[in-house]
């Protein structure tokens, strides 16, 4: 997108980028949005939201972290073996999607019913009483489907782990083996029957709470 005028100067122009980043996302491509202001006198750059108001758009790039070739096959072999593959990423809705169709975890036609992707904040609504307090049989409504969960915190992801580990449904408990690099991965790799750290990417908070380090950082090691 060329340079444009402010982002909140008129509802064509918000449509306008938000096609564009769409349109990306639809791609499994990550976006990025290049803006400027002039500034004069003093900043609070801790206020963030007074910081970024005003912006001028220059571009919007869209960045791929493309699907390891050998991930699509591993993936299989698991659900042939009757593991379930699931994906739980910060990534938004669209860009979720994309990258699980590409992988394998989403199946082309089986993403239809808004049960088996579902955005972090619609989970957390699913999945706890008004009070937020988490509700087991509302999750057990839930995660049977749930193949993505986009745009989700950390606390998401250990819940979904502690949640099925908790399941009833299933006549023997679920057996969860949970990847993570990052430090926030921490409580569900240590939630998890099955931890399993990224050694390249991931940092030394998730690897001690992990009970596998994968050297190679490559999801078909598990496989293996």
């Amino acid at each position: 997108v060329s340079r444009s005028p402010s982002l909140s100067s008129s509802e064509s122009v918000t449509s306008r980028y938000l096609q564009v980043i769409e349109t990306m996302a639809g791609e499994a491509l990550r976006t990025i949005c290049v803006a400027y202001r002039d500034i004069t006198g003093e900043v609070d750059w801790n206020d963030e939201d007074s910081t970024i108001k005003h912006l001028t758009c220059i571009s919007i790039v869209g960045i791929e972290d493309p699907v390891r070739p050998e991930v699509p096959d591993a993936i299989k072999s698991c659900q042939r073996a009757g593991v379930c593959v699931r994906m739980v990423t910060g990534d938004n809705l669209i860009t979720a999607r994309s990258i699980a169709r590409k992988c394998g975890i989403l199946p082309p036609g089986e993403e239809g019913d808004g049960k088996n992707i579902l955005e972090g904040s619609t989970f957390r609504g699913l999945v706890h009483d008004d009070d937020g307090t988490f509700n087991q049989d509302k999750f057990d409504v839930v995660w049977v489907s749930l193949r993505v969960l986009a745009r989700s915190s950390p606390a998401d992801k250990y819940t979904l782990v502690t949640g099925i580990i908790n399941s009833k449904l299933s006549k023997n408990r679920e057996v969860v083996a949970v990847t993570g690099d990052g430090t926030n991965d921490a409580p569900a790799l240590k939630a998890a029957d099955v931890g399993f750290a990224m050694g390249i990417a991931g940092t030394e908070v998730a690897k001690n709470a992990s009970d596998i380090i994968l050297t190679d950082d490559n999801f078909t090691s598990i496989v293996k």
